[in-house]
């Protein structure tokens, strides 16, 4: 009964421990917040990119194949362009803003049909 009631109690301890761990890890990736500049004109549902922000790395899934994007990235204060690229037939984007200082940045994604921007922190 002692050797049941001892393995319980390792299994819940590690179990608290990993659940912890994970949830730091987590802690730092934020979702940025996409807007459509261009009001949709159709009645069909526009599809969004989705975009996250883990210093110094921004990620963007966009969600199908895309024949091009542009990816504009600016200092929102002083509208400094830091990053740009145009990339043909991609789904999803890594960007490594490593050397970028800490602040507030405004992220633009340029598709055929639409124009996403959002805003986003560097720590």
């Amino acid at each position: 009964m002692k050797a049941k009631f001892l393995l319980l109690f390792l299994l819940v301890i590690l179990l608290q421990v990993n659940t912890t761990s994970f949830a730091r890890e987590m802690k730092s990736l934020r979702q940025i917040e996409l807007r459509n500049k261009i009001p949709a004109q159709h009645r069909s549902i526009p599809i969004s990119p989705i975009a996250f922000v883990e210093s110094p790395m921004v990620s963007i899934d966009l969600l199908s194949p895309v024949n091009t994007v542009t990816i504009i990235i600016k200092d929102a204060e002083t509208e400094e362009v830091v990053y740009t690229s145009t990339n043909l037939n991609v789904e999803k984007l890594n960007i490594n803003l490593i050397g970028e200082k800490k602040g507030k940045y405004v992220l633009e994604i340029q598709l055929p049909t639409n124009t996403f921007t959002g805003e986003f922190e560097l720590d």
